[in-house]
């Protein structure tokens, strides 16, 4: 039976058949993420009994209550049911994360995205992941060729299961994990790739990463949230910023997902190439 048929079969006289229920769950692990609208929220408890019931794997469910916030991109959520301690495995292509989901942001919707980038990795790369988090993109890179990273991460809660989650994978000898700002501890002149996955005004930090890259040039991964009217735009300032910099660049953009109503969550595959 689908989730909604679910909920509102065991629902039913608890909560009017008019007010629309959740179609789906995000499940992180053994957590369950929810997003209900404001009619739904006083019946939030009853919701998440019910989701503890529907799937066996789920041992907590909490709810988003506000935006992500700062660049240390602390999620909001509030736990509706189930076990307080939300800190959890979550085993994607055989990468296992520990991570609290409802403290540090983890999106099953970018799974299709770390997997074409790590195919596109060779050998002997030298690649920087300006935002690693708890390693999402860097792990997956990590375990699929014989290259070396370095993951820069300024949340100390996610940085402290990005350590976990090297030695969890036993990718000690290819991650090196890096505590900071990656405005400030970028390593200059070593990377051959670089992916940028933050969501908002990364191109903020796109002189950063061009400062990151061996003088030859290299491959820009940069992620970014913004409607698709603006894509072009986007594209013309990455060119000013990579000829700034001494490099000519190719850039190709390409649509991941929603992010929100109207608003994309958009990847820009930037090649570049010294000018000299």
């Amino acid at each position: 039976m689908r989730y909604r048929d679910f909920l509102r079969n065991k629902l039913s006289g608890i909560i009017p058949r008019s007010i629309v229920l959740p179609s789906g769950y995000h499940l992180v692990g053994n957590v369950a993420l929810l997003n209900l609208d404001s009619s739904l929220m006083k019946y939030a408890s009853f919701i998440g009994e019910k989701t503890l019931e529907y799937d066996q794997r789920i041992l907590s469910v909490a709810t988003k209550i506000g935006p992500t916030k700062s660049i240390k991109r602390i999620p909001s959520y509030e736990l509706i049911a189930g076990d307080s301690n939300t800190i959890t495995t979550h085993i994607e292509d055989g990468i296992k994360f520990r991570l609290d989901p409802l403290h540090i942001t983890f999106s099953g919707g970018n799974r299709r995205e770390r997997m074409r980038l790590s195919k596109l990795v060779k050998n002997e790369e030298k690649i920087v992941d300006m935002f690693s988090c708890v390693g999402q993109f860097a792990l997956h890179i990590a375990k699929s060729a014989d290259v070396e990273v370095i993951a820069i991460e300024i949340n100390e809660n996610a940085f402290q299961f990005l350590l976990e989650n090297i030695k969890l994978n036993g990718l000690g000898n290819r991650v090196v994990a890096v505590l900071g700002d990656c405005r400030k501890v970028h390593p200059k002149g070593t990377a051959n790739r670089i992916v940028m996955g933050y969501l908002h005004n990364t191109i903020e930090y796109l002189p950063f990463a061009l400062e990151t890259l061996v003088e030859d040039g290299g491959f820009i991964h940069m992620h970014m949230s913004m409607p698709e009217s603006e894509v072009k735009d986007i594209m013309m300032k990455i060119e000013q910023m990579c000829r700034i910099h001494g490099y000519s660049s190719s850039i190709n953009a390409h649509y991941v997902k929603d992010y929100s109503p109207r608003i994309g969550h958009y990847v820009f595959d930037i090649t570049t190439s010294s000018e000299a």
